[in-house]
């Protein structure tokens, strides 16, 4: 899965919840990947993706899965992001969205409670395109992303 796979599959489960995507970048574009307004609660979400593979045909690595070096290597670098997005942005809900997959777990799972902390939110990306939200519970009946009270 690709990062615009990835910033698809994530838009499509925000508008499902309720929520406008205000801005949707593509790999070739700058800027923050996803950023989306709940209709009602005007809740605002700053969302990294990165994907488990390249986007860009004709690449090495296009269609094919990142090794566990290249994992590490886009999940640090989202990470960064994710933290300088926090950091500018203190009141707004901040994500990080990748596929879901054996290296992205082996480098996330530990810092869950970490990024709990931090109020950063993860968003897992399977093969079938649901969204697994880790440490949040974006959902209708809230009417947004409820961050985990620290």
């Amino acid at each position: 899965m690709d990062e615009n796979q990835v910033v698809a599959a994530v838009c499509q489960d925000l508008e499902n919840k309720g929520y406008f995507i205000l801005q949707k970048c593509h790999t070739k574009q700058h800027g923050i990947d996803i950023i989306a307004e709940h209709q009602v609660s005007k809740q605002k979400l700053l969302i990294e993706a990165k994907g488990g593979t390249s986007s860009r045909e004709g690449s090495s690595r296009f269609g094919k899965a990142y090794t566990q070096s290249q994992v590490f290597d886009v999940t640090s670098k989202g990470l960064f992001t994710v933290l300088h997005h926090r950091v500018g942005n203190p009141k707004t809900m901040v994500a990080l969205a990748v596929p879901e997959g054996r290296w992205f777990r082996h480098y996330l799972d530990p810092l869950f409670p970490m990024l709990q902390q931090l109020q950063v939110v993860v968003a897992l990306v399977g093969q079938n395109n649901e969204v697994n939200w880790v440490n949040s519970t974006p959902n209708q009946s809230s009417q947004s992303c409820t961050l985990p009270r620290i």
